[in-house]
């Protein structure tokens, strides 16, 4: 009983002495930390030495003299050729094509002749359609003349009844006839000028119709003319034929695909320029343009596009350049470089750049007097080794390191 008492407290002691080594250990760790917590504050906060006067800890800042120098504010970018024009000329008639003149690649020029169709039925229809046009036409004349005669033998007639009714009415009123006569020479008179009347009205309803007649045939002989040109088929512009769809003896309707003619002259090259750029050109901005063989030629802008594109954030621009040696194709890479004015700028590291609370953008610098002041500046472009700005004075000191630990207005050693 005695031996289990006593192993008991053996145990009780060993426990309540390795607790007690824990909290010791403890307790040195945190006084060394604080110790060190303290070093660190001592070294951030003014200490006091023995004439208890306040030393203030002070950063230091490097700096580094900038000159300006004159920047060309060309730009460049990639385009691609693209064609003038490029039509794929359709037939307007039907028919059996007779001759081809020409082959895929050949230079044709404005309104020489490419394709002939076969004529067919088109010179009777032509032939039948001018002697309706002739036969109406001397229907019509014929039908003026007739008009012409029937009224001047019923002019005569009213002239003769009008002296048949003069005499008749004399003679009633001498008392010599009576006044049956009278009537019958003032019904006669009556239906001669009524006979008037009805030959204008029948002439000009003949006429009327001989005219629709003669507009029908001429509709139908200029439709038919214009089926006879249509069977010459000839090149809208000047190009170069790029593809063939049809061959000879082949028959084609209305809107069968032929050929397929591009104009390159002028060429134009299609860029997109960004949005930092777009406000430094206008319609009419010379450019210069290089393709991938080295060939060079000079050229302006002649559209710029009113929107950006949604997903780049640029702008179409198209370049038209001379292209009458054909030196230049339809869809190859080319190099254009839209000339600038100089403009006096600096080169800076684009790590000194600061920000201020309103959002300016700009450089802190040292006056004469070792006080810092702020530049805001305008990036003009960025480059491998560094950025160019504009808003500097022509030689400056800029902070280059240090400087987001100093205030605009502190004066710096």
């Amino acid at each position: 009983m005695k031996r289990s008492i006593f192993i008991a407290l053996f145990i009780l002691v060993s426990v309540v002495g390795w607790i007690g080594s824990g909290q010791f250990s403890n307790n040195v760790v945190a006084q060394d930390e604080n110790t060190e917590i303290l070093s660190d504050t001592e070294n951030s906060f003014p200490q006091k030495n023995d004439n208890n006067q306040s030393e203030e800890f002070i950063f230091s800042v490097e700096t580094k003299i900038f000159n300006s120098s004159l920047i060309d504010q060309s730009i460049e970018l990639q385009g691609q050729t693209i064609h003038n024009k490029k039509i794929d000329v359709k037939s307007e008639t039907s028919g059996k094509i007779k001759n081809i003149k020409f082959a895929r690649g050949n230079k044709v020029s404005l309104n020489s002749e490419m394709i002939k169709i076969s004529l067919e039925d088109r010179s009777e229809k032509l032939l039948s359609a001018k002697k309706d046009l002739e036969r109406l036409s001397k229907e019509l004349i014929l039908n003026e003349k007739n008009r012409d005669n029937l009224l001047r033998q019923n002019i005569e007639r009213i002239e003769l009844y009008e002296i048949e009714y003069a005499s008749a009415k004399q003679l009633i009123d001498k008392g010599l006839s009576s006044k049956s006569k009278l009537s019958l020479a003032s019904f006669n008179l009556a239906n001669a000028i009524a006979d008037r009347e009805d030959i204008k009205i029948k002439f000009e309803s003949t006429l009327a119709n001989l005219e629709a007649q003669i507009s029908n045939v001429k509709s139908v002989l200029k439709n038919i003319k214009l089926d006879i040109e249509k069977t010459i088929i000839k090149a809208p512009f000047d190009g170069i034929i790029s593809d063939k769809m049809v061959e000879e003896t082949e028959f084609i309707s209305i809107g069968t695909p032929l050929f397929t003619i591009i104009d390159l002259d002028p060429i134009k090259i299609e860029g997109y320029l960004s949005e930092f750029d777009v406000n430094k050109v206008s319609v009419g901005t010379k450019a210069l343009i290089e393709d991938s063989n080295g060939i060079k030629k000079n050229g302006i802008i002649s559209f710029i596009s009113p929107s950006a594109e949604i997903s780049t954030r640029t702008f179409e621009i198209t370049i038209e350049a001379d292209n009458k040696d054909l030196s230049y194709k339809s869809g190859i890479t080319t190099k254009i470089i839209i000339k600038g004015s100089e403009l006096k700028a600096h080169k800076i590291p684009p790590s000194i750049l600061t920000l201020l609370d309103d959002g300016t953008v700009g450089v802190k610098a040292v006056d004469n007097e070792n006080i810092v002041i702020f530049y805001p500046t305008k990036t003009i472009k960025d480059t491998i080794d560094g950025m160019w700005v504009s808003g500097l004075p022509e030689k400056v000191k800029l902070i280059v390191s240090g400087q987001e630990y100093i205030s605009i207005g502190e004066t710096i050693n």
